[in-house]
């Protein structure tokens, strides 16, 4: 017989075993060798459209920033769309799904009918740790040097998502229905500061 100390002990043990195991877990499932940057919409499909700004064109050019950065800290990259080109949803998801170790990043930019709304918000697929963390990440240096107002991170059953086997996140990175951030994100160095805060996220959550 196992006196009671002694089974205290076994129980702490085993406790703590599964914890680690839990642990290990999550370090291995957070593991990957490769980012693909999904550039929102593109083709026939433009996006949003306010003040003469098209949606289609900032996501092509801030995923391109973004493979600089990441490419920059020896991160393995793979663009959906390099031009202006439509790219069916399911056909971007399948870039990801096709490599091992690999999460997904789609770069969108916002609208509202209501032109006060602002802010920038990352999402992923209910039910993805993995998801959650990522975003969790990325959206935590969002808030960091740009200053709008942080939406937070919110589970959604986008398509995109659905698909992506891996850790996937939707990045929304402001409102160009409002007229003063739609001017900051027509600017170069603004999505260049997007590009590199977005690139820290995710070297973080690795």
């Amino acid at each position: 017989m196992i006196s009671g100390f002694l089974r205290r002990n076994l129980i702490l043990t085993l406790a703590v075993s599964g914890l680690l195991l839990v642990f290990s877990g999550e370090a291995q499932a957070q593991r990957f060798d490769r980012v693909v940057i999904d550039a929102g919409h593109g083709g026939r499909d433009g996006g949003s459209k306010w003040y003469g700004v098209a949606e289609k064109g900032l996501t092509l050019d801030l995923a391109k920033r973004l493979e600089q950065v990441l490419k920059a800290k020896g991160m393995a990259t793979t663009l959906t769309r390099k031009t202006d080109v439509y790219v069916e949803l399911v056909d971007r998801a399948g870039v990801a799904n096709k490599t091992p170790k690999t999460i997904f990043v789609s770069l969108h930019f916002n609208a509202h009918r209501d032109r006060s709304i602002k802010g920038i918000e990352t999402f992923y697929y209910p039910g993805s740790t993995e998801g959650r963390v990522l975003a969790t990440h990325i959206q935590g240096e969002l808030g960091n040097r740009i200053k709008t107002r942080n939406r937070g991170i919110k589970p959604s059953r986008l398509k995109v998502l659905q698909e992506t086997k891996g850790p996937a996140v939707l990045v929304e990175c402001g409102f160009i229905s409002n007229r003063w951030e739609c001017q900051r994100c027509a600017s170069s160095w603004f999505r260049q500061v997007l590009a590199e805060e977005i690139a820290e996220g995710i070297m973080r959550y690795r």
